[in-house]
């Protein structure tokens, strides 16, 4: 039931970026916690908003990078039914103690062999294990006790799943989702713009939704510096970054027969191409198969950084 594709991975949780990301910030930045957004008053020369504690506050300009099931896009841009593609799977993340499993999966990132459900395991630097579950549903209601659901969708799949399910941590520790793409007409209304998932989630198909949100976070921010007026640095900031997410959001829905097989043949299929990746001169064309090709990132990562001074994605 173990398949890894030997290749090089590096894997970083969540906590860990935004403990960094958080430690990169200036003094002067005010961080809030325990609160959300109410409400949204969007003009042309700024925006006010009102928090869950009566705060109101006023800024030239809001950046919605709350996620995939954004409050702030449902507030600016309407419900999310409207934006929102389902992928037809659902997904869970949680981490657990077990030096067995740890020691199996040490330095391997490890997937069960399996149809319309999978596991993967990789373990961690502190002696826990992360795992990782997609499974077919074409229903996209979310249940009501994810640790249950988990257990009954994966029930039976051998290896180490059975101590993975049986050590599964109560539903408030356990992330649980559709699988699911973002598409807007437009990232920016006003003095609004999304960014990240917000936005333009790519889905856990693609991957990348993490380094998509950081590298659009630091384009944004050097398109408003070198722009004479915020629309313009938001407008311009879609112009160059939308290609790119939306090639990977085209690659996630072609890909997405592989990452999940439907069938043996598909299953058998994917067996191969994770074979080849550890050949050296086919690993390169094949992996750009299964992750897509940056070129258009890295063209246009280039101009924010100043290497050019035209802009490279049309």
């Amino acid at each position: 039931m173990e398949l890894s594709a030997g290749a090089l991975l590096l894997s970083l949780l969540r906590p860990d970026m935004e403990a960094v990301l958080r430690q990169c910030l200036p003094p002067e930045v005010e961080l809030r916690y325990g609160t959300a957004l109410t409400d949204v008053a969007n003009r042309s020369d700024g925006v006010t908003v009102t928090l869950q504690d009566g705060t109101v506050l006023d800024a030239d300009l809001l950046v919605g990078a709350d996620g995939i099931h954004s409050t702030v896009r449902r507030l600016v841009f309407g419900q999310e039914s409207r934006h929102l593609r389902y992928l037809g799977l659902h997904t869970a993340a949680f981490t657990f103690d077990d030096p067995d499993v740890h020691a199996a999966t040490k330095h391997t990132f490890c997937l069960t062999d399996s149809i319309d459900r999978q596991m993967g395991f990789y373990a961690l630097r502190d002696g826990r294990v992360a795992a990782f579950a997609v499974h077919r549903s074409a229903d996209p209601t979310l249940p009501d006790d994810h640790r249950v659901a988990i257990q009954r969708a994966y029930a039976g799949l051998g290896w180490v799943t059975p101590r993975a399910l049986e050590q599964c941590p109560p539903a408030v520790d356990i992330y649980y989702d559709q699988v699911a793409q973002i598409e807007l007409a437009r990232w920016s209304a006003g003095r609004v713009v999304l960014l990240g998932d917000a936005a333009y989630a790519v889905s856990l198909i693609a991957g990348q939704g993490a380094s998509l949100g950081i590298a659009g976070a630091f384009l944004l921010a050097d398109r408003l510096a070198h722009a004479p007026a915020i629309q313009r640095g938001t407008a311009e900031f879609e112009r160059l970054w939308r290609p790119v997410v939306e090639d990977k959001q085209r690659n996630a829905r072609s890909m997405a027969r592989w990452f999940l097989p439907s069938s043996p043949i598909d299953l058998r299929i994917r067996r191969v191409m994770l074979r080849l990746t550890r050949m050296p001169f086919v690993s390169g064309y094949v992996t750009s198969i299964l992750a897509g090709e940056d070129t258009k990132l890295t063209d246009v990562m280039r101009q924010a950084s100043g290497t050019t001074a035209t802009p490279m994605v049309a």
